[in-house]
């Protein structure tokens, strides 16, 4: 099977521009899906990273909570607080929470 990366721009409810760019990536052993956000500058090599979710729906949501909670404004509009909640992230593949060391259950012993 053959999957090629596939990209969403994030556009802000209010004004259309994106704060982000979220791309699909397999990655890890177990070849994951990993939604990835970065920043949405034009030249690639200048983008910075966001963060990592696993659904694209988590990633999109992630990025507006996170835009909301950094600018200190709801993208509702006016002056309103953030009301949006962060989405917890996806931890990278090799991520201390993902490395577990091969421990075998029960130490065998010869008779």
């Amino acid at each position: 099977m053959t999957i090629r990366p596939c990209e969403w721009d994030v556009l802000h409810p209010l004004d259309g521009r994106p704060p982000a760019v979220i791309r699909l990536l397999v990655m890890g052993p177990n070849r994951e899906p990993y939604y990835r956000a970065v920043s949405p500058e034009p030249d690639r090599s200048q983008r910075r990273l966001i963060g990592y979710w696993g659904s694209l729906e988590h990633a999109h949501d992630g990025v507006l909570a996170l835009y909301e909670h950094l600018s200190q404004r709801s993208l509702a509009g006016g002056d309103m607080p953030p009301s949006r909640p962060l989405v917890p992230q996806k931890p990278a593949p090799g991520a201390p929470e993902q490395r577990r060391a091969a421990r075998p259950a029960k130490h065998s012993t010869r008779a």
